[in-house]
């Protein structure tokens, strides 16, 4: 397929915003590529070059694209500002100024090919090196092909979709809607939408029997559901296990010591087999953890493994855990070391999802801890957390009173004959973080979707609101469920505008879903989660969750978070007893 037939396509995912015409029209473009394209194409599709985990980057700012345009068409930069400030959308204003050539001839694969070029060029002048390329890449393309290529280099590219909608796209493509179960589980085990629609596309619905649990390739993780009280919870599960729930951040971690191709370079001959670390969502995050990568070289006696579990940072002096905020600071790429000094971490894990080369997500949670207590080795920071087995409320009760008292978030409640549900959000975990004898209700996490300009006190910080939503799966979009206007320092004040200004957008994005009334001034790309807490809850007439959030206080920013995990609005209901 040629690049230019490709971003035709482009164009009419620009053009909608139902859901059901972008699942057409995906499927339409499935089945037009060719097989040793169609991989790239989804990719370049979703605006990136690689799977998420893989995190193949261009790092090329707008100032340096508004120069980079400036050269290719021979214009003055302060006339490129004009019209981007115009537009709102450099691929836009690449479009306008683009030069018609005669029958442009480059195919999906070659545009991919130069595009890869440019993400990979790092080092000393990387930015002019990065221009001069751009520039020879737009010079052999039509306007319609220029505007979907800067975009994409830009990280711009948000068509409204996700890889859950290509997912409907493959079913449709397929002819069989009743296979989306399997195609989810697949991307679920497997988060690589572009090898999967590859697969299938080569062998059918067989093409899913190919896509196994893979050490490197980091697997969704199984969330919790929400119940409110300890009679709830035994009334729904019967007997549970009941584990400590830490206030850390979701680690998953890979090791395969046959494979000898991919090493973390982290501990020299130690590390010359794979080993690597990731988020919630599927951030590769193994620099960050050099302790956690040498406990496990040390602590766990496997040829290869994939762990589930929690990073905790912890005081040195008393053994206490550390508030997430402190353990937070661990996510950096500069001083690691330093850091690893300053807070040091425990890794608590609480499962295991594959072992020596077989998948274990299948096998019951009880036989997967007896897995787990073979494995690892005590004496470092790696440690399996605890549990207590029981079908008694009370019991439930005490052990979340004792989780408060070790200063912890509340507790986790299990299904001890439950398999690994990855992806899923499922009654097979629950988690308790409120006390019914309290009036403490618990944190929201939720997404910045934009900010208003300050008034008054305010106006000297540029902000004086931000409005923020939660994603729901079923309509793909993220619905406006409050403004938020207090309970942040003057110094949060400045991080959250600084961290808006960085991701503004013209206009709102195809999947916001906000009433006219609550538009902000300044729309923000969906990536900045917060945990907010407010007083109750109230059915709402303007917010498009139908539901808003009463005198809401910012805790604490998530940025371990994806937007695409806040929580739930059947999960708020539940902490805020609203019926449904």
């Amino acid at each position: 397929m040629k690049f230019s037939e490709f971003s035709i396509f482009l164009d009419k995912l620009d053009q909608t915003s139902k859901r059901l015409e972008m699942t057409d029209i995906l499927s339409n473009l499935i089945s037009e590529l060719d097989q040793n394209e169609v991989k790239n194409g989804i990719y370049l599709s979703l605006g990136t070059l690689k799977a998420p985990f893989e995190d193949l980057k261009f790092n090329f700012a707008d100032k340096q694209m508004v120069k980079t345009l400036a050269i290719y068409s021979d214009k003055e930069i302060d006339e490129i500002n004009k019209m981007y400030s115009k537009e709102g959308d450099l691929g836009s204003v690449g479009f306008l100024i683009s030069k018609e050539i005669k029958n442009p001839s480059p195919s999906l694969l070659e545009v991919y090919e130069k595009l890869e070029e440019i993400a990979l060029i790092e080092g000393t002048g990387s930015q002019e090196k990065k221009s001069q390329k751009i520039i020879s890449l737009l010079q052999g393309l039509d306007p319609l092909s220029i505007k979907f290529a800067i975009r994409i280099i830009l990280g711009n590219n948000r068509l409204g979709f996700t890889e859950l909608t290509i997912v409907d796209a493959i079913c449709k493509f397929l002819n069989d809607k009743s296979l989306k179960s399997k195609v989810e589980d697949s991307y679920n085990r497997f988060p690589d939408i572009g090898f999967i629609t590859e697969k299938i596309k080569e062998l059918g619905i067989e093409g899913v029997k190919k896509i196994k649990i893979t050490p490197g390739v980091p697997i969704l993780p199984q969330k919790a559901q929400r119940l409110n009280t300890p009679e709830e919870i035994i009334e729904k599960m019967g007997k549970v296990w009941c584990e400590y729930k830490f206030d850390g951040t979701r680690v998953q971690l890979h090791l395969d010591k046959k494979n000898t191709k991919v090493s973390s370079d982290l501990f020299g001959e130690k590390t010359k087999f794979l080993v690597r670390t990731f988020t919630r969502n599927l951030e590769e995050t193994t620099h960050q953890y050099p302790d956690i990568i040498e406990d496990a070289i040390n602590q766990l006696d496997v040829e290869s493994v994939i762990l589930d579990g929690e990073a905790i940072g912890f005081n040195k002096e008393t053994g206490e855990y550390l508030p997430f905020q402190e353990t937070i600071q661990r996510k950096r790429k500069h001083n690691v070391s330093e850091m690893a000094k300053q807070i040091p971490l425990k890794y608590l894990v609480f499962d295991i999802l594959y072992l020596n080369g077989e998948e274990t997500i299948n096998l019951p949670l009880i036989e997967r801890r007896k897995l787990l207590n073979k494995i690892v080795k005590k004496g470092g920071n790696i440690e399996i957390d605890s549990h207590l087995e029981t079908s008694d409320v009370s019991d439930v009760e005490n052990f979340f009173n004792e989780a408060k008292h070790k200063r912890l978030e509340g507790i986790m409640v299990k299904k001890p004959d439950s398999l690994y549900e990855a992806g899923a959000r499922a009654f097979s975990w629950i988690k308790f973080k409120r006390n019914e004898n309290t009036n403490v209700l618990d944190t929201v996490d939720v997404v910045v979707m934009g900010y208003f300009y300050g008034k008054g006190v305010r106006s000297e910080f540029g902000i004086g609101g931000f409005l923020v939503g939660i994603y729901d799966k079923e309509s793909n979009s993220f619905k406006s469920i409050s403004k938020i206007g207090s309970g942040l320092t003057d110094e949060e004040w400045v991080k959250i505008k600084e961290d808006c200004d960085k991701i503004s957008i013209p206009e709102k994005p195809k999947d916001y879903d906000v009433n006219k009334d609550m538009f902000p001034d300044v729309w923000v790309k969906p990536k900045i989660v917060v945990s907010v807490r407010a007083d109750e809850v109230s059915i709402s007439p303007i917010h498009t969750a139908s539901i808003a959030l009463r005198f809401p206080r910012l805790i604490s920013f998530r940025d371990d978070k994806s937007p695409f995990d806040t929580t739930s609005l059947e999960e708020i209901k539940v902490i805020y007893n609203l019926k449904k």
